[in-house]
């Protein structure tokens, strides 16, 4: 998989979903990249809403361009759930979470719009709410990849992260530790 043929797979997906006007963040690999160090990641995540998404039309538009969909995923996806889309030519995978989750869904209210490619420009969750995902899966995990995200998002970010929001979320997480010292060590100089 090549950076021209990610960039065509998930470029693809954000045309449909600002076309049909759909409230969807990128979190995860993706949204680390765009906040933090490059670093490779094999497919794209989004959070999506389900209020007021056209269901029929998204399947439609992204079939007509290349993409494996099933719409009956889709429409169990959208009481809560995951779904994902493949590029039929790249073999691309895009991952879809549409939360019931509050916090979830706040991340999805609460996005920005950064540039994507030379073309786009996308929705992605905040720096802050990278961080508290990736705090959340290294709590369920354990994984260092997580944490290794968060310090390549504090080594590029660094004062811009609102670190007091940061430390309550850790807090309740069990993880105020762990974060104070990725916030410690990965301070810009």
């Amino acid at each position: 998989m090549t950076e021209y043929e990610q960039a065509q797979a998930f470029g693809g997906v954000i045309d449909v979903l600002e076309a049909i006007g759909a409230h969807y963040a990128i979190w995860g690999g993706m949204a680390v990249v765009a906040y933090g160090e490059p670093r490779f990641t094999q497919d794209m995540d989004i959070l999506l809403s389900s209020n007021q998404f056209a269901v029929s039309m998204f399947v439609r538009r992204l079939r007509e361009t290349h993409y494996h969909v099933d719409e009956i995923s889709v429409n169990r996806a959208m009481g809560g759930g995951f779904f994902n889309v493949i590029h039929l030519g790249y073999h691309i995978k895009t991952d879809f979470y549409v939360p019931v989750e509050l916090e979830l869904q706040a991340m999805i209210a609460n996005r920005i719009y950064l540039p994507f490619d030379k073309m786009r420009r996308a929705a992605y969750v905040t720096q802050t709410s990278v961080i508290i995902a990736k705090l959340r899966a290294y709590e369920s995990s354990q994984s260092s990849r997580h944490l290794d995200d968060i310090a390549s998002i504090i080594r590029l970010q660094g004062k811009k992260l609102d670190d007091k929001q940061l430390d309550i979320a850790a807090a309740r997480l069990g993880l105020l530790g762990v974060w104070q010292a990725l916030w410690e060590q990965n301070q810009p100089l």
